[in-house]
């Protein structure tokens, strides 16, 4: 059977789902003084353009822990628990807006997470990952506040940007067994997706573009 081709956001579909973001943290950091909603919107910031530059999962972002990102090397060492533990390079960009994030990232006692909250927990002794509900929740409204939505008219979610970047790269020529192992992918048939996908518009394109067309 066919499988279900992914929902992504193209270059410029994604910079203006972002936009209310992007705006937001560039702001907080031209402050000297930043408030905790300003640093969280520059974490915020740094999660997505991660998730996004590392085609990661939503999961995989809040579980990074301060060991697993190699700013020696730029990159990082991805866990992802199903046996598609893979190292990924990170974009210099991407790097650079890590560093910001690192330079206020409260020193929690006992949380080497590289995501943390900033107001502290409410459960002291039980240090836990960002939650993937709250970016979840981050997206919808990112989705009101850009107007930006998928072709079948749902709100972008976190897993979007993964197959959006994958969906960059692909259009590079780069090989598919390349992205395979960015992905951390077990079969290579799970990749083909992103191919199916670009068939998928060119037969669209095919069908529907008739203006040239004799008829009777």
């Amino acid at each position: 059977m066919k499988k279900k081709l992914v929902k992504f956001l193209e270059l410029d579909e994604l910079r203006q789902f972002e936009k209310p973001l992007t705006d937001r943290a560039k702001e907080a950091l031209n402050d000297s003084e930043k408030t905790p909603t300003e640093k969280i919107a520059i974490r915020d910031f740094a999660v997505i353009s991660l998730v996004y530059a590392c085609a990661l999962r939503i999961s995989e972002a809040c579980n990074l822990t301060l060991k697993d990102v190699n700013f020696t090397r730029n990159e990082l060492l991805v866990l992802d628990g199903k046996g598609g533990d893979r190292i990924v390079p990170i974009p210099e960009p991407t790097v650079k807006i890590l560093k910001e994030w690192l330079a206020i990232r409260p020193n929690w006692k006992g949380n080497d997470y590289f995501f943390t909250n900033i107001k502290g927990t409410t459960r002291p002794g039980k240090v836990r990952p960002l939650t993937t509900k709250y970016y979840n929740q981050l997206f919808n409204k990112l989705a009101e506040m850009s107007g930006v939505k998928l072709n079948d008219g749902s709100n972008p979610h976190p897993h979007t940007l993964r197959h959006s970047r994958a969906m960059e790269i692909y259009d590079n020529d780069v090989d598919l067994e390349v992205i395979q192992k960015l992905l951390g992918h077990k079969n290579l048939s799970t990749t083909q997706v992103y191919a199916e996908v670009r068939d998928e518009r060119v037969a669209n394109v095919q069908r529907n573009i008739v203006g040239g067309l004799v008829t009777l």
